[in-house]
């Protein structure tokens, strides 16, 4: 048996003999197709499909499902002088020990393209998406680590010198860790430069935001966040499409443009969103977001265009926040 099929009977056996789970396997499967196959070479991805087939079937006649990990991240920020500057990836590994320069063991493209690690803890990232530009990420960094804070996952990084050149070993904790709770694979990232990128200019997309207001009375009243989803069309009631806890999690909608709500972080300021008919804009930022509701089974939903960082510096398309009215 491969080393790759080990680690996923090891990880189905591991999670069946977990006997106080608290997320189901079908959100799991669901968030694993999603963040997994930037991680897997076409073999592997052909693989993985027939395992966790197998694994879905016995864990619905058994009844258990995978409990998501969380690592510490409220770790003080210590300065690492070795690791500010632009990193470049070079490939991606099970363990930092396979590493061989000048040999990629990766068959696709790698998804993280660069990572930017400049003072006090700020970081840039570009991916193999879009325009793949460098741009925003939730990360921060401390001396050795890469915290995520939203994600709850505290990856490690090693730097080394080898053959003259310095290499970066980064801790790929994607939804295989949190949710699968499989070993993380290592990016190799070969430093490209020393620079400080704290003042680093963006092209910034923006849209058209000067809109006459147009009422909507459909729109009015307080909404919950239920969902985040590629797509209007991949959100169904009652499931949940990305598992934990979503960033923004309620909206209260007035009249004449008025919005107010709450992240997952702090209370969204009242003068930050305005609203018109088919809109929701924020004008600080530039950009002017759709929205739809929809009437599904009884329950009012609204389908609200997530403009992040990755639309605005990488030219992603957005997702979509899905938020049911409460009644």
């Amino acid at each position: 048996m491969t080393s790759f099929n080990m680690k996923i009977e090891s990880v189905f056996k591991d999670n069946l003999d977990d006997a106080a789970p608290s997320l189901k396997f079908t959100t799991v499967w669901q968030q694993h197709q999603k963040t997994g196959k930037n991680r897997f070479s076409f073999k592997k991805m052909v693989a993985v499909p027939v395992a966790a087939l197998v694994s879905l079937v016995v864990l619905l006649m058994v009844g258990f499902s995978f409990a998501a990990i969380k690592d510490k991240t409220d770790y003080p920020f210590v300065n690492d002088t070795s690791v500010i500057g632009l990193w470049e990836s070079v490939d991606l590994l099970d363990q930092p020990g396979q590493f061989v320069p000048g040999k990629n063991h990766s068959e696709d493209p790698l998804f993280l393209k660069q990572l930017v690690f400049y003072k006090d803890g700020g970081m840039l990232m570009a991916v193999n998406k879009g325009n793949a530009k460098l741009s925003p990420t939730q990360y921060t960094w401390t001396k050795g680590m890469v915290l995520d804070k939203q994600a709850k996952t505290n990856s490690k990084y090693d730097i080394k010198e080898i053959n003259g050149t310095t290499y970066m070993f980064f801790e790929w904790k994607c939804g295989d860790y949190t949710y699968f709770h499989m070993e993380p694979p290592y990016f190799v990232l070969k430093k490209v430069n020393d620079k400080d990128y704290s003042d680093y200019q963006m092209t910034a997309k923006s849209d058209k935001i000067d809109y006459p207001f147009v009422n909507d009375p459909q729109l009015l009243g307080s909404w919950k966040s239920v969902d985040f989803v590629p797509a209007i069309e991949e959100f169904k009631p009652g499931t949940k499409l990305t598992p934990g806890e979503l960033f923004l999690t309620r909206f209260d909608i007035a009249e004449n443009g008025k919005i107010g709500g709450m992240t997952s972080q702090k209370e969204i300021p009242d003068d930050l969103l305005t609203w018109t008919k088919g809109l929701i804009i924020e004008k600080k930022g530039k950009v002017a977001s759709k929205y739809e509701i929809k009437e599904i089974d009884g329950d009012t939903y609204l389908f609200y265009e997530w403009k992040n960082g990755n639309y605005i510096y990488s030219g992603m398309q957005p997702d979509y926040y899905v938020l049911k009215k409460v009644k």
